[in-house]
């Protein structure tokens, strides 16, 4: 608790250190980059780095964007069953999955006033999710044989989308900001089959179809950038 009051009080802080810059030197006026994280100064992990986003000021109000994600987990758990001999052997059983996320956009700014930057913008969403798991044991003979099911779940797949945002940024200091966003926009989901391969025999295919998704979104937690 007492990191995240610290955290709270230096970001405050720079709104009393910066009082006497003028009004020009907070918000970009082109050719500025910057990088964003999510920051929840509440949560158990005040600043969050899971879906990093890039910005370019082309000029005073204009910005390139582009929201960058990657996740990658596996699991390995291994076992002991009997053979046909009573004796103990070992089997493992692996899970993974690998998530990417890409999202290119545009906004434009307006005047706001001196700190603050209020902005339109479009977005592009891109993502895909694929998992699989595999299990060891033991046929007649006492041999290692393997299953594998891929799409376990039904909700592997890949999702692309458009939002249009509203947005704003509020400059602490001259590198520093934190802002909020909300959009609306679609999003559609082709989901990968479910295919089981058991240690003989074909595998069997079962098809998970697609979705489409339209209204807004908002995401709950304040946007933290650093210009450079």
């Amino acid at each position: 608790m007492k990191k995240k009051v610290l955290l709270i009080a230096a970001i405050a802080a720079g709104v009393f250190t910066t009082s006497n810059v003028n009004a020009q030197d907070f918000k970009p006026a082109g050719g500025e980059k910057n990088v964003e994280v999510n920051f929840t100064p509440m949560g158990n992990a005040p600043i969050s780095i899971n879906n990093l986003r890039f910005r370019y000021f082309s000029s005073s109000d204009m910005a390139f964007r582009v929201g960058f994600s990657v996740s990658s987990s596996s699991t390995t758990t291994p076992s002991i069953v009997q053979d046909s001999n009573g004796e103990d052997q070992e089997v493992e059983s692996k899970s993974s999955t690998f998530g990417l996320s890409i999202n290119p956009g545009i906004e434009k700014h307006f005047e706001g006033t001196d700190r603050l930057s209020p902005y339109v913008g479009a977005v592009l969403n891109f993502s895909m999710v694929n998992s699989k798991t595999t299990s060891e044991s033991l046929d007649a003979n006492d041999a290692v044989v393997e299953s594998e099911v891929k799409n376990s779940n039904g909700t592997d797949g890949t999702t692309f989308g458009l939002n249009l945002v509203l947005g704003t940024d509020w400059y602490i200091s001259k590198h520093l900001y934190m802002g909020t966003e909300v959009g609306f926009g679609f999003s559609t989901t082709s989901f990968a089959d479910t295919e089981n391969t058991p240690p003989t025999g074909p595998s069997v295919t079962t098809p998970n179809g697609s979705s489409f998704n339209l209204g807004p979104n908002f995401n709950s937690a304040i946007r933290l950038g650093f210009l450079f």
